[in-house]
Parts: C-alpha cells; structure tokens; sequence
C-alpha cells in the first residue's frame, strides 16, 4: 500500500505545475482582473456621467445642436479647402515640371493627347475646306441667274 502510495505522489509531482508557471499563471489573472476592474470603473463613470450630464444637454440642447451642426460644416469645409489646395499644388508642381522639361508622370500621355487633337484639328480643317471648295463650285448651278 506504501509503495502504490508513493506511485501516486511522484505522479502527482511529475505532473504538478512548476513554481515558474504558478507565477506566470498568477500574472495573467491579475492583469485580467485589473482589465475588468478599469473596464468597470470606467462603464459606471460612463453610466453616471450620461445620467448627470443628460438633463444639462436636454435644457441646452436649443444651442449645442445648432454649435454641433455650425461647427461640423466649418470643420468639413475646412478640410475641403485644405485638399483642393493641397490638389492645386500639386497641380501647379506637374505644370512647372512640365513646362521645364522635367517629363513629370503623364507627361507622354499628354504629349499623346496633344498629337491626336493637333492631327484631328487637321483633319477638320481639310474637310472644311474640301467642303467649301464643293460648296462654292455648286452655289453657280443652283443660281445660274445670280
């Protein structure tokens, strides 16, 4: 009976956590339970913050609401402003690059786009005058008179 008693306890033992996973074991516990503490303490404060402050907000709510819209709209058309300059900038860098010669990115592309207007600019003025030519070679027949 000893010896199965002996069995017992060195298996116990053997499978028993040593002290470096008690201590590491402790620390996740406290941190969890100081985590729920602070998460607490902070949803009650929450909670009695609402209910002290909800009939101050409801008594000034005739002005807050019209400051939070006014104050919204200067905040939104703030940040518009700063990005379409922010946009005109970098609009007017491309330009100077651009017109330096310092082949900015795109700079083929409008090179292109410059071609094909040119060339179909072109194209309409010799059909324009193709068709003044045929115009005017006709105006005699349809009025032999004039």
């Amino acid at each position: 009976a000893q010896e199965q008693a002996r069995g017992m306890m060195q298996k116990i033992q053997e499978r028993s956590p040593n002290s470096k996973q008690v201590l590491g074991l402790l620390t996740i516990i406290t941190g969890v339970v100081v985590a729920l503490v602070i998460g607490g303490v902070t949803l009650g404060g929450t909670v009695l913050t609402l209910l002290l402050a909800s009939p101050v907000f409801l008594l000034l709510s005739p002005v807050l609401v019209p400051i939070g819209i006014v104050i919204a709209l200067a905040t939104g058309g703030f940040l518009s402003a700063s990005a379409v300059f922010v946009g005109f900038c970098s609009v007017v860098s491309w330009l100077y690059n651009y017109a330096r010669g310092r082949h900015p990115v795109g700079a083929d592309q409008i090179d292109a786009a410059k071609h094909r207007i040119a060339d179909t600019a072109s194209h309409v003025t010799e059909k324009a005058r193709e068709v003044t030519g045929y115009l005017q070679s006709r105006v005699p027949e349809a009025a032999p008179g004039a």
